[in-house]
């Protein structure tokens, strides 16, 4: 029992590190770049529901980079998302990862 425990701890952090699927663009700087394990299927519901407010007006918090750092957001978790279907999406995400950085 106390084997098994120990082998699920040590795995928890590996599987949870996955590996990325374009090289990490070392010009940008790591405080503003944004890294491909952000965009994920929540972060781009956020995002989405995020601009749904800005737009309805139902919501007032946002500063001029909510709107380009959102739409960023949505964009790179489609790309990620069709990255696995052909050599051609995966380069289009792999392309975009390139330019993947916060505004501020």
């Amino acid at each position: 029992m106390k084997y098994s425990i120990i082998v699920i701890i040590l795995l928890i952090p590996f599987s949870s590190m996955a590996k990325d699927l374009c090289p990490t663009n070392e010009n940008i700087e790591p405080d503003m770049r944004i890294p491909e394990s952000h965009y994920t299927q929540k972060n781009a519901e956020l995002a989405l529901n995020k601009l749904q407010g800005i737009i309805s007006k139902s919501d007032n918090v946002y500063e001029w980079m909510t709107v380009p750092n959102s739409m960023k957001i949505i964009e790179g978790y489609i790309l990620k998302k069709d990255a696995n279907k052909s050599k051609f999406n995966l380069s289009q995400f792999c392309t975009f990862m390139k330019s993947s950085v916060w505004h501020d």
